[in-house]
């Protein structure tokens, strides 16, 4: 009865990873090159250089404050669907074990047997049908949750982007490719406060 198969917490790990390089205008006036928390320029003045940040998407998504609601409510989601289901899974199996019982004892005739067979089988589809209805519900409710934390990441990336003036800003996953880059290239920490500032406006 628990076959209903969602991570809740997958919500952390959204596709935010991919379609996450941004692209900016290289015609920026180049003091608006981008600097690192303490204000140390990410590149040197000439021109036609790259300024380049990333984010540590899986830090950032822990700890951004909207995801982890979102994941709350839809792990309670989860929890009542499945509940709500196991109840019903539970009366149906009721009925076909004491339906088994009378044909076994003998206590009803072959006409009423055909007739509950028939009917607990129409249960059972109804069951079935159910169950794939709460799957797609919860698949459908965990994409919408993750369209709407990749569409806030990308929005505070571009607000912080226009006074930083970066060419490029790439999100950083654990095992994915960025295998070295300089701390003061790591902006997590200042898209971290646009959005948890934003979403606390917003509630």
């Amino acid at each position: 009865m628990k076959n209903i198969s969602l991570i809740a917490n997958g919500i952390l790990a959204v596709a935010v990873a991919v379609l996450f390089i941004l692209h900016f205008s290289q015609n920026k006036s180049p003091e608006l090159a981008g600097t690192d928390v303490n204000n140390t320029q990410v590149t040197g003045s000439g021109d036609g250089e790259l300024k380049i940040a990333y984010v540590n998407i899986d830090s950032l998504l822990t700890h951004f404050k909207m995801a982890q609601d979102m994941s709350g409510n839809l792990l309670k989601r989860k929890e009542s669907l499945e509940n709500e289901l196991k109840t019903k899974g539970q009366a149906l199996e009721k009925s076909i074990a004491d339906y088994q019982y009378k044909v076994q004892k003998g206590l009803i005739t072959s006409w009423d047997a055909a007739e509950q067979e028939k009917r607990l089988t129409e249960q059972q589809q109804v069951f079935v049908n159910l169950q794939n209805d709460m799957q797609n519900r919860l698949l459908t409710e965990e994409q919408d949750a993750n369209l709407k934390v990749h569409s806030s990441v990308i929005k505070a990336v571009d607000e912080y982007n226009k006074p930083k003036g970066y060419n490029i800003i790439l999100s950083h996953a654990y095992g994915g490719v960025l295998l070295y880059a300089d701390n003061y290239m790591n902006v997590t920490g200042e898209i971290l406060k646009i959005l948890n500032d934003s979403y606390a406006v917003s509630k």
